[in-house]
């Protein structure tokens, strides 16, 4: 197996350079199709290495023909990033489709039924580490080292970003966590901070106030929680290695995701300069 051209579809939106390798997998990760995004610069500067930001959710960060519910736009933020001289490679891992909730959580909730599991975060984490990354930094010159590797997610992709900069800080450098559901596993993210050295990259931390409209009580939860979480950051001694963003308008969705990536990519990668 290799990377290959994106099988793009009739309604795809995709921008320019966009890979796919099938197959993915490990003992607890059934097989999935991992997406590769290079910048503009990778083939005519055969000698550059770049950092690398993995995203959650895959199918939703660069083609809206196959996101649920739009898309991320990842592949023309960094093309447009590019003319601030910030370039990355940026790789999509799809979710688990039922296993999603598993994938992402650190523990259960009664929201979520039993057949969708829970509690599959360092799994996850073990998976992104120990096949996912090889498999990119063999195949495609990045720079691997922690300090240029980022995650970033939202709702629970939010979540097991935080969790796996804390918890493998030896791989993950820094975290984009976007609309966290920190409800999804009450007290477990903040366990880990205050137990946790402070993470010695940077933290994109944003959260919108219509997160969940039909709930007003998830609601509050949302914007409660993040607020919360951003003051537990602080009190770490994370400074200004924290960017915390609050949009009272801001929904739940990945057009709020979409308009608030240029942020969050620009101070991830900042942190390997």
């Amino acid at each position: 197996m290799s990377w290959r051209p994106y099988e793009a579809r009739p309604d795809s939106t995709v921008t320019g350079t966009l890979l796919q390798w099938e197959g993915v997998g490990d003992a607890n990760h059934t097989p999935r199709t991992l997406l590769v995004w290079l910048p503009p610069s990778y083939d005519t500067d055969p000698d550059r290495r770049y950092p690398v930001v993995y995203f959650h959710d895959g199918q939703n960060v660069f083609d809206a023909a196959t996101g649920y519910s739009g898309e991320w736009e990842a592949d023309e933020t960094l093309t447009e990033l590019v003319a601030r001289e910030v370039e990355a490679i940026a790789v999509g891992i799809p979710n688990g489709g039922e296993r999603r909730y598993h994938e992402y959580s650190t523990s259960r909730h009664p929201d979520f039924p039993p057949e969708e599991g829970g509690g599959g975060a360092d799994d996850y984490i073990a998976f992104l580490a120990d096949t996912v990354k090889p498999l990119v930094d063999g195949s495609l010159r990045t720079l691997p080292d922690a300090a240029h590797t980022s995650l970033i997610g939202s709702s629970l992709g939010g979540l097991i970003s935080l969790h796996g900069l804390l918890t493998r800080p030896d791989v993950f450098g820094g975290a984009g966590v976007m609309s966290p559901a920190f409800w999804a596993c009450p007290g477990d993210a903040e366990r880990l901070v205050r137990v946790s050295p402070p993470p010695a990259g940077r933290i994109w931390l944003d959260i919108g106030g219509q997160e969940g409209p039909d709930n007003p009580e998830r609601q509050r939860a949302y914007w409660d929680d993040a607020h919360a979480m951003r003051d537990l950051l602080l009190d770490k001694g994370m400074g200004e290695r924290l960017r915390f963003v609050a949009e009272p308008e801001g929904t739940h969705h990945e057009s709020a995701w979409a308009r608030r990536l240029p942020g969050a990519l620009t101070v991830l990668l900042a942190s390997n300069e």
